[in-house]
């Protein structure tokens, strides 16, 4: 059968094409095994988890190159371009959709997120994206209602740059695109926004971009070879890790890419992590486990712990590079926290911000940021403020899979 464009176009960059049983396809980036010394000099001579699922070590995985979309309402998953982002699913929902595309595709797991995290760490990448309602919050100033603008002031608009051309009170009247008059459009300097969500923003900018229409700098490393949309648009699900009574528990390696890993609530797949006393070593254990890492909150800031934090609900958020340790109860962090970026390396400077709500109830994981988080928005972003039952505007996904061979 001869191939699509849209096939040809992933070959000219480097991308992996998977179809489902209709022929239909998706775009995934590989990335080669590696081993986590390659990162980190404080990291171990071993293959990094992302590469390891139920004891077996695969040359390569494949992360979706764009966020996950849909073709029919409530249906499989895909990663394609220039398509509206799922958003407003739960976590459960979305992971049974992305399974169904059927093989080894299932969701974007912790150990995964650890990988692009630990490679922005030794690239020195800085991410950009939809952080700011359709552009970067460094591409300008964002167009809001009712703010008086001078001529030749420049404002941001549905991912495009304006110059006013007659002082006025901005208005709905007098959207940037709708009135002439008043604007000029110029440079394009953001995505295609998803003209579903105008009427839902305050501001009629809309809150998603379309997968991958962004400037080359939205792609991991600047590359347009690698994933879209790396930061900002939506948080993405993050499966294979979970806080309980802000405990951190995880699954054994990347065993959570394994599409029939139970990552259920009541699953016994999960595992607390027991620090060494004397190295940088751990034990995974028994959920609930005196002694193991939790998350806690002191001094101001997200710190790791090996007791349990006061439990008043609240969100609170911290740097990633800025994330603290009681020294006394942890001397050493287990090497696994920085493999999987739930902590930090020392001297990163990998942006985004880490979220906590600071309740006994399970938190699920979401990355990346979303289209309001501006500076706080990065590869190192992740969030364990909802439940899994959680759905909203803010929540999307992106599949994965594995390449065994």
């Amino acid at each position: 059968m001869a191939k699509s464009a849209l096939e040809y176009y992933a070959d000219s960059m480097g991308n992996v094409v998977l179809k489902d049983s209709n022929g239909t396809p998706s775009i995934f980036v590989r990335h080669p095994k590696q081993n986590s010394k390659e990162f980190d000099d404080n990291l171990p001579d071993h293959v990094h988890p992302a590469f390891i699922v139920n004891n077996t070590t695969d040359p390569a995985l494949l992360i979706g190159k764009y966020m996950s979309s849909e073709l029919t309402s409530g249906g499989t998953q895909y990663s394609l371009p220039n398509m509206p982002p799922k958003v407003s699913m739960t976590y459960d929902n979305f992971l049974t959709k992305m399974k169904a595309f059927g093989g080894n595709v299932t969701g974007l797991t912790i150990a995964d997120h650890g990988l692009l995290v630990l490679i922005a760490h030794k690239k020195g990448f800085v991410s950009h994206g939809n952080n700011n309602y359709c552009a970067d919050y460094r591409a300008g100033t964002k167009y809001t209602i009712g703010e008086s603008v001078a001529v030749d002031a420049k404002r941001i608009f549905r991912g495009w740059e304006y110059t006013c051309k007659k002082a006025h009170i901005t208005a709905a009247t007098l959207l940037p695109t709708d009135a002439p008059a008043y604007w000029e459009k110029g440079k394009q300097v953001g995505g295609t926004p998803v003209t579903s969500q105008f009427s839902s923003d305050n501001n009629y900018s809309g809150y998603n971009t379309l997968t991958g229409s962004g400037p080359i700098d939205w792609n991991f490393l600047d590359d347009p070879c690698m994933e879209a949309d790396i930061q900002g648009n939506a948080f993405e699900q993050v499966y294979g890790v979970r806080l309980v009574n802000c405990e951190i528990q995880i699954l054994a390696d990347n065993n959570a890419a394994d599409p029939d890993a139970d990552l259920s609530a009541s699953s016994s797949a999960w595992r607390a992590i027991k620090p060494h006393a004397n190295d940088n070593g751990f034990d995974l254990v028994a959920p609930g486990t005196s002694g193991t890492v939790h998350y806690t909150w002191a001094n101001s800031k997200i710190t790791l712990d090996t007791v349990a934090p006061t439990f008043d609900n609240q969100n609170r958020g911290t740097n990633f590079k800025d994330i603290a340790v009681n020294t006394t109860n942890l001397p050493y962090v287990p090497y696994i926290l920085q493999e999987l970026g739930l902590a930090p390396l020392p001297g990163t400077t990998v942006d985004g911000y880490f979220y906590i709500t600071f309740t006994a109830e399970e938190r699920v994981a979401r990355r990346g940021g979303v289209y309001s988080n501006t500076s706080s928005a990065g590869v190192a972003c992740l969030a364990f403020s909802y439940a899994r039952s959680s759905s909203y505007v803010t929540y999307g996904a992106r599949p994965r899979s594995r390449q065994t061979a």
